[in-house]
């Protein structure tokens, strides 16, 4: 699929490219300052706003798309999904498995290390920390799945190949991934990036979509529900005497 992409650019194309590339990492540098000032008693507010904007930028892309009259599976959106594809979803149900074995094996897994592990997650300061805030998490991680392989994998990495090649796009969207997510810090830019890269790779050799959008959810609800946990546990740990 990846070899027969030849195409044109169109206006509403470059919107989308400047939108990842510029709007998408300001935004998460404004929101970065935001949660270093000082989070207020909730997350709600900022989960409902982060899910109106992703499915806004779904809607945009799949708008262009409509608009050109692209097929989908240019955007990696293939129809019955191939082989590769299903072999992906299959991986999924493993590791979603797994992660939930660990999270219920959690006090055994971090023994001694609760304050440790409840640290570096409280470093993010965007992890839900109550049940409220944990059940609209999750609609958060799916949106995330969902609107960020499409604006990152398949868009980016369409629009970039026949100019770049295969490599380059690779390197390039998996970079701006991380750079959009600049609000976790250099470490987490870096970290982002890394996962990115990964994604993209997958996505060049499956050729699907797809299952990656539910490997995006799966991960982001695991460190949610990992997050929520942590801080349950350490409210439940008696103070020092």
């Amino acid at each position: 699929m990846f070899d027969a992409f030849v195409h044109l650019h169109n206006g509403l194309d470059f919107l989308l490219l400047i939108l990842a590339a510029l709007v998408m990492p300001l935004l998460s540098a404004i929101t970065g300052r935001q949660l270093q000032r000082a989070g207020g008693p909730t997350l709600l507010r900022r989960y409902w706003m982060t899910i109106t904007r992703g499915w806004l930028i779904v809607a945009l892309i799949i708008g262009a798309w409509l608009f050109a009259r692209r097929p989908f599976a240019e955007l990696g959106l293939d129809w019955p999904i191939g082989f590769w594809g299903q072999a992906g979803f299959a991986l999924v149900a493993l590791v979603s498995l797994v992660f939930i074995v660990q999270i219920v094996r959690l006090p055994k897994l971090i023994g001694d290390n609760l304050a440790r592990w409840t640290e570096r997650m409280n470093v993010l300061k965007i992890t839900p920390r109550t049940r409220d805030e944990l059940a609209v998490f999750i609609l958060v991680a799916i949106t995330a799945g969902v609107w960020e392989e499409l604006l990152y994998r398949g868009f980016f990495i369409w629009f970039l190949l026949p100019g770049t090649g295969v490599v380059a796009a690779i390197l390039i969207s998996s970079a701006i991934f991380g750079v959009g997510h600049i609000y976790q810090g250099w470490h987490g830019v870096m970290t982002t990036g890394l996962v990115g890269l990964v994604f993209a790779i997958l996505y060049v050799l499956s050729e699907s979509l797809w299952w990656l959008m539910a490997a995006h959810a799966v991960v982001d609800i695991y460190g949610g529900v990992l997050a929520w946990r942590l801080t349950v546990m350490s409210a439940a740990e008696p103070a020092p005497a």
